[in-house]
């Protein structure tokens, strides 16, 4: 999938990161060993919780399959068609209108997510894990963990365009940059995760207590890795997501 067409049109993955759930480890703590998506939308955190609408809404989907409510393996059918997706979709859009009053704050970037939970009341939401994560080194009692229907995966990578200069020099980068001990200080550095090797050989003790903590037991074995989207299919979820948002 990282060589496209077969033309030698390479993709290099270069970092990793998952999205799940963040809490306030002062103000409130999951009943079991891992927290769920379930903990954004409940009664009992109602007011207090964030999240981003169109992964939020996803996690909710996640949700419902695990406690019955939807069919296993619905969110991920959806990505099939355009009919399963505008079914399953349809579904999960009923239940978070349904329970929108108990969302407190919607973000869309990573200082969003950090002044919810240090600012704006948040008790529990559903965040990417790089900006809970610089919370809980930086001493804030603020935990991100891969919840129990298991954290959602993405991946970010380099690639170098058509008549780009200096191609010597990119080349050299790229050999730095995918070195154990460069891949282990920059995942000091951005609290990402890397792809390379060994690299969390070179990472601080600060680094290795975080990831064994947001990704306790069989975590890593139970991530959901984030579907291609067809432009349809991004399409069609923004119908959604919008009428979830002006309901």
């Amino acid at each position: 999938a990282w060589n496209f067409d077969g033309a030698g049109v390479h993709w290099l993955p270069h970092i990793w990161g998952t999205e799940g759930v963040a809490y306030r480890t002062d103000k409130w703590l999951p009943a079991g060993d891992a927290p769920s998506y379930g903990d954004v939308w409940s009664e009992e955190n109602a007011g207090k919780t964030m999240g981003r609408a169109h992964s939020m809404m996803l996690g909710a989907g996640l949700y419902m399959e695990a406690s019955g409510a939807m069919e296993p393996g619905s969110v991920w059918a959806a990505y099939g068609d355009e009919d399963t997706m505008r079914d399953v979709w349809g579904k999960i859009t009923d239940w978070c209108m349904a329970r929108k009053d108990r969302i407190k704050l919607i973000w869309n970037d990573a200082d969003t997510q950090k002044n919810g939970l240090l600012n704006e009341g948040v008790v529990v939401g559903q965040t990417w894990d790089g900006p809970p994560l610089a919370l809980k080194a930086a001493g804030e009692p603020v935990h991100y963990q891969a919840p129990v229907e298991g954290a959602m995966a993405w991946v970010d990578g380099m690639s170098m365009p058509v008549g780009a200069k200096n191609e010597e020099q990119v080349y050299a980068f790229i050999d730095y940059a995918f070195g154990k001990e460069a891949a282990g200080k920059a995942i000091d550095s951005h609290g990402y995760n890397s792809p390379v090797l060994g690299a969390d050989t070179f990472s601080g003790d600060v680094y290795k207590k975080n990831f064994a903590e947001a990704y306790p037991g069989d975590s890593l074995a139970n991530l959901n890795p984030w579907p291609a989207e067809a432009p349809w299919y991004a399409e069609v979820r923004t119908e959604f997501v919008n009428k979830f948002k002006s309901a």
